[in-house]
């Protein structure tokens, strides 16, 4: 694949800035602070950044902005609930523009594209589960956990094509030729390496991830 530099308009630059900014005041003033201070939690956020950071730094970016790479999205909306899930996503890309991994410029795309939306996605799925699916662990584990990895990089994959096939000069041929093509070969290994920590720290360390509950997973069944 050849690097293709992209250029996004001004306004769009802007309008991420400010949406990223005002996304990041709100999380800082509504967040539950509580649940951060238990004791080792934030020794697994430091951890799970860390994660995040060696993850996202194995990338493949044919098209300036475009890069490919695990997510591991869906572990943190699950472990930690949402909102800490944004905040951490934001640190981590801070931390990944200042090894000189994401451009400076490209913060804002960065954390509402590989970040917000994707957590909203495995949001959704984990409420619409437990509105319409049976209390059972497997749906914990298989339709939360597995398939909320595998859809979380489809929805980013899918947004950034549209994004960059609509704000920029690049074609759908080359986008989809050069990026979308290669969405099958993300989604299923997501999904399993989503779905198998998800597993592994519901067997034995149940307590960590804040969105599963014995009570309501394994009682009574």
């Amino acid at each position: 694949m050849q690097a293709i530099a992209v250029a996004f308009p001004l306004w769009v630059h802007i309008a991420a800035w400010v949406l990223g900014v005002a996304l990041l005041v709100w999380l800082l003033r509504t967040m539950t602070w509580d649940d951060v201070f238990i004791p080792g939690r934030v020794q697994q956020i430091l951890v799970a950044m860390a994660g995040l950071i060696i993850i996202w730094s194995m990338r493949v970016e044919a098209i300036d902005g475009l890069a490919m790479h695990f997510l591991g999205i869906a572990i943190i909306t699950l472990v930690f609930s949402w909102q800490l899930a944004m905040l951490m996503v934001s640190v981590t890309v801070l931390a990944l523009a200042a090894l000189g991994i994401v451009p400076w410029v490209a913060i804002p795309f960065t954390i509402l594209l590989n970040g917000v939306l994707p957590i909203w996605a495995v949001w959704r799925l984990l409420r619409l589960s437990e509105q319409r699916l049976p209390p059972h662990l497997f749906i914990y584990l298989y339709v939360v956990g597995f398939l909320g990895g595998a859809l979380s990089v489809l929805v980013v994959m899918v947004a950034k094509t549209l994004l960059f096939g609509v704000l920029t000069d690049i074609t759908w041929d080359v986008l989809i030729s050069e990026y979308f093509r290669y969405t099958l070969l993300l989604v299923l290994p997501e999904g399993v390496l989503n779905g198998m920590v998800i597993t592994a720290l519901v067997m034995f360390r149940p307590e960590w991830v804040a969105t599963y509950s014995d009570a309501r997973y394994l009682e009574g069944r």
